[in-house]
Parts: C-alpha cells; structure tokens; sequence
C-alpha cells in the first residue's frame, strides 16, 4: 500500500497569502499584534472557552443594538449585568 500524495498547493496562491499578512502586520503596531496573536491562541487551543467568549460578546452587542433602535439611547444599567460575573472596569 502506498500513501497517498500530498495535493499540490498553488505556490503563486501561497505567496499571495503570505504577502497580504505580512502588509497587514506591518501596518499595525506591537500591542495590535500581540493582541491579534492571543486572540488566535485562544481561539486554536481553547475553542470551548474562545466560543463562549465570543457568544457573550454577540449576546452584549445583541443586547446594544435592541437599546438603541428601540428609542436611540442605551439605558442606564450596570455594566456589570452586560458582563456577567466580571466587575465594572476590569478587562476580560
């Protein structure tokens, strides 16, 4: 039994790829990046956790959106009802 071959990656496609997010990590600054950078550390080695934390973040953006076109304006609560368990002013 042989294994199969390896498919063939278009090598001009893969330098397209490449370039594009070269360009764009040249535009962003240090924090931009190690921001970017750890959001897809947990999103590749802890996707249960990254995909509740994106599911809240939904469910507040939700949450916004229904305050402002009902009358235009959010209502006065506290934050910490948007985020859950987490304390006015600390970050996530």
């Amino acid at each position: 039994m042989q294994p199969e071959p390896e498919p063939q990656k278009n090598p001009y496609a893969a330098e397209l790829g490449r370039g594009g997010g070269q360009k764009r990590m040249a535009q962003l600054n240090t924090l931009q990046r190690s921001e970017l950078s750890k959001h897809a550390l947990r999103a590749r080695w802890h996707p249960r956790e990254f995909q509740a934390e994106k599911e809240k973040a939904q469910r507040q953006a939700y949450l916004i959106r229904q305050a402002l076109k009902d009358d235009g304006q959010l209502p006065l609560i506290p934050i910490r009802i948007l985020k859950g368990n987490l304390e006015m002013g600390k970050a996530g």
